[in-house]
């Protein structure tokens, strides 16, 4: 079965594996475990979904500045 993914399809699953990223983050601070395993398996499916070439480019989740002042310790408002 083949699916098409439209850019938006895209950004939408991206921002749902964001969350999960950040709900798991949470439940390793709340309790202080989490299955490393999980994370980093949806880390990849993110880097997957980033890399699938459509015909618009996706919007970056971090603009230069934001990188930039991620990288040198300022904190991002």
């Amino acid at each position: 079965m083949t699916v098409k993914l439209e850019r938006d399809d895209i950004s939408l699953l991206i921002s749902l594996l964001n969350q999960e990223i950040d709900r798991a983050g949470e439940v390793k601070e709340e309790y202080g475990f989490c299955d490393p395993s999980y994370f980093y398996r949806l880390v990849d499916m993110c880097n997957k979904l980033l890399a699938i070439p459509v015909a618009e480019e996706l919007p970056a989740a971090f603009n230069d500045k934001e990188w930039e002042e991620f990288f040198t310790g300022k904190r991002v408002k």
